[in-house]
């Protein structure tokens, strides 16, 4: 159930009451006796009536439930006003049914130790090797350097390469600059 669902069954309920409580005792009065029979079904003394805008409004006075009463033809058909409790009683057990589900879920999936069958994406947090972290203070077990000699070549290639290209790309950049200088002063 929504919760648009259960705002809905809310405010008519809430409606209904506030409309038993708003209306006066004479209220009952103001309905025709043929209607007061027809929309208590010879039980007068069972059902508490109030005229509404577009119909009765009836409650029971032995179970408490409400209904509206409207003319259809000739004939006069309640239909019950969703009451809030149920609402939230419907709603409760909603929830509980998806917590009960979800748990069972989580429990599979802790016993089969792998929470999800597709691979991580790389450099996400669970995909890292674990790696203890030394003490405040403690000498570190690799000496500072994380990467293997080959590694440490590919890296040494990669970054001389990057440096010249940077020192040609500034070089072309200053012989630029000194065509644009000689052609001002031309």
């Amino acid at each position: 159930m929504t919760h648009r669902k259960t705002l809905t069954a809310i405010v008519l309920g809430l409606g209904a009451a506030g409309l038993l409580f708003a209306a006066s005792a004479s209220a009952q009065d103001k309905i025709e006796p043929e209607e007061v029979a027809k929309a208590t079904q010879g039980n007068p003394d069972r059902y508490s009536l109030v005229a509404v805008e577009d119909g009765i409004l009836r409650v029971d006075r032995q179970n408490g439930t409400v209904s509206v009463c409207r003319k259809r033809n000739a004939d006069w058909r309640c239909g019950p006003v969703p009451m809030a409790e149920d609402a939230y009683l419907a709603e409760i057990n909603d929830l509980a049914a998806e917590v009960d589900r979800l748990t069972a879920r989580l429990e599979e999936l802790e016993e089969t130790g792998k929470a999800d069958a597709r691979p991580l994406p790389p450099g996400s947090a669970l995909d890292r090797p674990d790696v203890e972290k030394p003490a405040p203070g403690a000498p570190s077990a690799d000496n500072g350097s994380r990467l293997d000699e080959e590694a440490e070549e590919e890296l040494e290639k990669v970054l001389s390469f990057t440096e010249s290209a940077m020192r040609r790309f500034f070089g072309m950049v200053r012989d630029l600059k000194k065509d644009f200088e000689v052609e001002e002063n031309r």
